[in-house]
């Protein structure tokens, strides 16, 4: 779990804790079910009936301080109507002017809220776009890396390495069988029988026989 997500769940924590200590002693007016405005005076009323009950006043105010906070709340004090007493008596209506101020607050309490979910939705998808990022990068890299192992491929007319690694000469082509241009006779080679005689008798003026 991140560190934000320790954060929040402290604080949701905190107000379950806050909401629970004041419905314990104020449940008339402290009731997430039936939220209703709170009276003016209640600060006041709270920090008499702590030290009569011996509450710690600090807290009780951090716990009120949430409560008013809250959408439903500010939601309730737009509506308008009636004020409650600690006791869960009405306390008088609300003004114009009071329903007025809170309508503002909880739109700028709902605007805020709208805008802390859409930056979480964006957090989110640029971690997932950089997650994906990283692993496309790894796999390149894995390829790249498995490319500069393979082995490269062998220039022609080589063989492969031999025992001592250095690679054996390939066999030279052979040139292809041409047929041989018929040659004629040299005169200092013996002429056949049939052409010496044929050779004498022109030399003779005879004919052959």
């Amino acid at each position: 779990m991140t560190e934000t997500s320790n954060r929040k769940q402290r604080m949701a924590e905190e107000r379950q804790a806050a909401f629970a200590l004041l419905a314990e002693h104020w449940p008339a007016v402290f009731d997430l079910k039936q939220t209703k405005p709170l009276a003016l005076d209640t600060r006041d009323r709270l920090k008499a009936e702590c030290e009569a009950k011996g509450l710690d006043a600090d807290k009780i105010a951090r716990a009120v301080f949430l409560w008013v906070r809250r959408p439903a709340y500010q939601a309730a004090m737009a509506a308008g109507g009636q004020r409650y007493a600690l006791d869960g008596t009405p306390s008088g209506e609300m003004t114009e002017e009071q329903q007025a101020h809170a309508a503002a607050a909880s739109a700028a309490i709902q605007a805020r809220i709208k805008a802390a979910n859409e930056a979480r939705i964006t957090a989110a998808r640029e971690a997932r776009r950089a997650e994906h990022e990283a692993r496309r990068a790894e796999q390149e890299a894995r390829r790249a890396e498995r490319a500069k192992e393979a082995p490269k491929p062998r220039p022609a007319g080589t063989r492969p390495a031999g025992k001592d690694g250095a690679a054996k000469p390939g066999k030279p082509a052979q040139a292809r069988n041409r047929p041989a241009k018929p040659q004629a006779p040299r005169q200092d080679r013996p002429l056949p029988d049939t052409a010496m005689a044929s050779a004498l008798a022109a030399v003779l003026g005879r004919k052959t026989s």
